[in-house]
Order: C-alpha cells, then sequence, then structure tokens
C-alpha cells in the first residue's frame, strides 16, 4: 500500500526550538541583568525554567513571576529589556533545520498530501510556519487551540486525516516527544515516527502506547523510511 499523507509537529521537528527558546531566555535574562536585575544568570535561568516548566510557555508574564519569585519588586523597566531581548532571539533562531524545506518539497513533488498537527495557540504557530518559509507546502494546519485544546489529541489527528482523506495506515507522522506526541499517533493507528531532535532526544518511552515505529535522527530520513514501509507493503 501507498502511503498517501505525512503530517508533522513544528517544535524540534520543522526547526530547533529547544536552541531558540533556550538562548531567547539567557539573553533575555543578561538584557534584564543589564538594565539593574540584581541576581546572577544562572539562578535566574534556573527560576525562570521552574515558572515556565509551572505556567507553560506560553503564560503571558513570565518575566513578572520571576522577579517575584526572586523577591524582588515589579520594575517595568527590567521586565521590558527582557521581553525585547527574548523577542530579538526568538526571530533570529526561528530557521527550519537545513533539511527541512528541501525534504517537504520532494515529499509534496512525490505525491503525498503533507499536514501540521500541533499543539498551541493557533496564531503563534501559524507564525512560525510563515517565518519558516514552509506555510504554502503544507495542504492542511491543525492546531490544538482551534480545538480548544492545549496540547495534542486524538481528535486532531481525525481531523488532519479527514481534511486529507487518508487512512491512518496510509499515513505517517514525525514527532519530537514521546508523549503525547507519539502516543497519539499511535492512539489513531498512524504510523509514528520520531524525530530524536531537541531537548526530548534522549527520552525512553516509560509505556508501550509511546514507543514509535520508526526513529530518526534527520528529516530527510524520513523518505527512506516511506520507501521502506512502502516495499514492505
Amino acid at each position: 500500500m501507498k502511503m498517501k499523507c505525512v503530517l508533522f509537529n513544528i517544535n524540534d521537528t520543522l526547526y530547533d526550538s529547544s536552541l531558540q527558546t533556550s538562548t531567547a531566555r539567557m539573553n533575555a535574562i543578561r538584557a534584564m541583568i543589564e538594565t539593574g536585575l540584581p541576581t546572577d544568570i544562572e539562578t535566574a535561568y534556573r527560576v525562570l525554567q521552574d515558572i515556565v516548566k509551572e505556567h507553560g510557555p506560553d503564560y503571558p508574564k513570565h518575566f513578572d513571576e520571576l522577579l517575584k519569585q526572586l523577591g524582588l519588586r515589579w520594575e517595568p523597566r527590567v521586565i521590558a529589556s527582557g521581553v525585547i531581548a527574548y523577542r530579538e532571539t526568538s526571530a533570529a533562531y526561528l530557521k527550519p533545520y537545513p533539511d527541512t524545506v528541501p525534504t517537504l518539497l520532494k515529499l509534496r513533488d512525490s505525491g503525498y498530501k503533507l499536514g501540521v498537527v500541533s499543539e498551541g495557540i493557533a496564531v503563534k504557530q501559524w507564525q512560525k510556519l510563515v517565518q519558516l518559509g514552509v506555510q504554502h507546502i503544507f495542504h492542511f494546519v491543525i492546531i490544538s487551540e482551534e480545538m480548544g485544546l492545549k496540547t495534542l489529541d486524538q481528535s486532531l489527528f481525525k481531523v488532519a486525516l479527514k481534511k486529507l482523506d487518508a487512512k491512518p495506515e496510509e499515513s505517517i507522522f514525525v514527532g519530537s516527544r514521546l508523549e503525547p506526541d507519539i502516543m497519539c499517533a499511535n492512539s489513531v493507528g498512524v504510523i509514528s515516527v520520531r524525530i530524536r531532535r531537541g531537548e526530548h532526544r534522549v527520552e525512553r518511552p516509560e509505556r508501550t502506547e509511546a514507543t514509535p515505529k520508526y526513529e530518526i535522527n534527520n528529516l530527510s530520513e524520513i523518505l527512506n523510511i516511506i520507501k521502506q514501509i512502502e516495499d514492505e507493503k
């Protein structure tokens, strides 16, 4: 059976979001310290990481909370410096992996339907796709916020497959996280491919449902995976 569609997550799949966010947070802290934040980089970065873990990456007041956690008074000038540095660094690091665009174009030119199934705020995720220069390559994109969800869920995959007119067994999903990425794909019968990139690259599945069917280190390897699957069918 020939594969019909290939679905992708965005973060650490199409670009290095782990490097982007870690560098942006570090540069933000440096800017805040230069503006008067009375602490050291290591302490502030550790506290900020805990705040992100507690409130999530889309929480709008990470730096306000940082000052609070450090026992400091609210200082808008310091916070503004951090916001500016974060945004500038984030934009500079929002670049596709070298093999992202060539691989997507090769897949599309080969007749496969391409889709994005991603968690997050819809506008923010679309901003990433636009700045990466790949928004026009995909046939369909769905973000969790559009379904009233904060993370990946079976329903997102079901909508994507329906829109792309593809059955689970003739579809592939590429994501960097075991949970929920790989686990969700497995739960709906989509062939799961874990790309070992980003902060989750060394994680091991804690349960069988989160075990990927295939693993790759670079996105271009998906071409070989598809060939292998189609030859086996």
